[in-house]
């Protein structure tokens, strides 16, 4: 259904059941496709009315439409949106989303070719626009386009293929896509404040089909209706995007700009749920290796009591009415420190990642300085992080005492220029916990409270991991995004990754991270979940570091820990916020921690 997004204006409307001269070109095509049979389909669909004419068109080519509930729930119930749609089939994409669409809300149309204005029973379904450059197109198209503005207006939903022909090879894509889109889409948002729903319909038309187009274009389009009319007995495949706020679309500079991220951000949902024999992924997806350790037996309750009543009042850091947040050394606590290991190791593999041994314990637990979150109320281990002091390590161990130093090598101007640094890692909250917010910002508050007693600690570094439950797309996006934020950074120089990734863009436009609509982290929530099988959105832990203003300067693949991928974070406690730094230190902690500091700075 081949849409225009000329602005032009018709003195009359269109008869139904007939259409005005045409071109040469449309006369050969109406001469070279069975209308008679699209009309007879369509009359054959008037009964029962109980169902949409779409849905009973669908039913009589026995042609089922599949589409998650998740999918469904997308869909705005009320309220002005346009639905931007790729173009695989043709006739049938546009019977396919009227249908689906008029399940959810009453008040859709569909902006369409005028030869389909030959149907009667279709003229209560579309605006019809001219795609054949006939010499009178321009008026009538400018018709349907006022007509579809004024359907936005009133609040309706209109739903429509910016490609304005349908996907066809393309050899410059190695595949069948749709051609570049119009900017129709863009100024209808523009003009009506419409909210964009993107959607995506797998699949492609006959191998007939490919190579009429490489004959001649026109003779594809002039078998478009034989295609439609053997497309019985099938089933079609809806995928639903995130709805896209107006704002975006004013936000995002050119019409150009911004109809090339409405293309993206419909064409990403080709990627959901596996990784595309054209995206080879870098990373395997972890499986269970046969060496793969059982879990050890958890310590006795007995002797994690017993550690934890020999910790001193100065080391309880935090508390709330459920949680006691502690720091401890290990020699202080080998019993909550068997159990830390135990349970970081159940909490990974349940991720994708994992050490594969009975307890994830290793070097630099016996020397770092651990921050324990307990819960009182159930009298059991909630999470954990570790802290390791560079100002205590570098001195005797040097960079090798470093766990990060096993992932990324440093150059030494890095550590002299970081100054005083906490490196942060292997957190967790045990499963049981993760539906909830309160554990993470608990812990992150006891982490806050310790850096108000050792102010000198202003920076924060370490690696947070991209897990292997997201695929392959999704973190190369992430990748991609930090790249092209961080690429002036100098102090990427000085540190770079042990076993680099290595990126594999195969489609033009994935590497969009770099996007006008793209400049914040937060921009990538929703392609990210549209993409990722279960809705996941980006790790909770990066979205934590970038909020404090955190940089992400390198990516390494740990192939020691399932093969997960790991950026290199580098966070400047006095660059964050002052909001957010009274948030985790506390508003008197966070007053303290600015005067040392700016006490330390008069000195210099």
């Amino acid at each position: 259904m081949p849409t225009s997004g000329l602005l032009v204006e018709s003195p009359q409307p269109i008869s139904p059941g007939r259409t005005p001269d045409r071109s040469p070109f449309h006369n050969l095509i109406r001469r070279l496709t069975p209308m008679a049979r699209i009309r007879d389909l369509y009359r054959r669909a008037q009964q029962p009315i109980n169902r949409s004419i779409l849905e009973n068109v669908l039913a009589e080519m026995k042609v089922e439409c599949v589409v998650s509930d998740a999918d469904l729930a997308r869909i705005p119930l009320s309220g002005p949106a346009i639905v931007t749609a790729n173009h695989p089939f043709g006739l049938l994409d546009g019977a396919v989303l009227g249908a689906l669409l008029t399940r959810v809300r009453p008040d859709v149309k569909i902006l369409t070719n005028i030869m389909l204005a030959e149907v009667p029973e279709l003229h209560d379904h579309c605006f019809f626009v001219d795609p054949f450059g006939a010499r009178d197109s321009i008026v009538r198209n400018r018709r349907g386009v006022k007509q579809a503005i004024s359907w936005l207006r009133s609040g309706g939903m209109l739903a429509m293929f910016p490609a304005g022909e349908v996907s066809h090879l393309r050899i410059r894509e190695v595949g069948i896509a749709d051609p570049e889109w119009n900017s129709l889409a863009v100024r209808l948002v523009r003009l009506t404040d419409a909210v964009t729903l993107p959607v995506f319909l797998p699949g492609c038309n006959s191998a007939t089909f490919q190579a009429l187009g490489l004959l001649h274009p026109r003779l594809r389009t002039a078998w478009l209706i034989n295609e439609f009319l053997g497309q019985t007995n099938k089933k079609v495949e809806v995928r639903i995007g995130s709805r896209i706020p107006a704002e975006v679309i004013f936000n995002a500079g050119s019409d150009a700009d911004a109809t090339r991220y409405l293309r993206w951000r419909t064409y990403i949902l080709s990627r959901r749920g596996r990784p595309s024999s054209r995206f080879r992924p870098m990373l395997p997806p972890f499986a269970l290796r046969s060496s793969q350790q059982p879990i050890v037996a958890p310590a006795s309750s007995e002797a994690i009591q017993a550690d934890l009543n020999k910790l001193s009042a100065a080391q309880r850091l935090y508390e709330t009415s459920d949680f006691t947040v502690y720091g401890a050394k290990a020699r202080e606590i080998p019993a909550l420190l068997h159990e830390i290991g135990r349970l970081r190791e159940i909490t990974f593999r349940g991720v994708g990642e994992g050490s594969g041994r009975a307890i994830d314990l290793d070097s630099f637990d016996f020397y770092y300085t651990h921050v324990i979150l307990w819960s009182r109320i159930r009298q059991e281990l909630v999470g954990a992080y570790r802290l390791g002091l560079t100002t205590e390590i570098l001195p005797t161990l040097g960079v090798s005492g470093l766990y990060t130093n096993t992932l990324f090598r440093y150059d030494n101007r890095l550590l002299q220029r970081l100054g005083p640094a906490l490196e942060l890692g292997r957190s967790f909250v045990r499963p049981e916990y993760q539906r909830q917010y309160a554990p993470l910002l608990t812990l992150w508050k006891g982490i806050g409270r310790y850096i108000v007693l050792n102010p000198e600690f202003a920076t924060l570094f370490g690696a947070v991991s991209i897990s292997n439950r997201y695929s392959p797309w999704s973190r190369e996006l992430i990748y991609r995004f930090f790249e092209s934020r961080e690429g002036d950074d100098d102090l990427r120089t000085l540190v770079n990754p042990r076993h680099p990734f290595r990126p594999r863009w195969t489609r033009p436009g994935d590497g969009l991270a770099s996007d006008p609509c793209c400049r914040e982290l937060e921009h990538l929530l929703d392609p990210i979940s549209d993409v990722e099988r279960d809705g996941k959105s980006l790790p909770i832990l990066l979205r934590h570091y970038a909020k404090l203003g955190g940089r992400l300067l390198s990516f390494n693949v740990d192939r020691n820990f399932s093969n997960v991928l790991d950026g290199f974070v580098l966070v400047d406690l006095r660059q964050t916020s002052p909001e957010l730094l009274s948030r985790y230190l506390g508003s008197d902690g966070a007053h303290a921690f600015g005067a040392y500091h700016s006490l330390c700075k008069s000195g210099q």
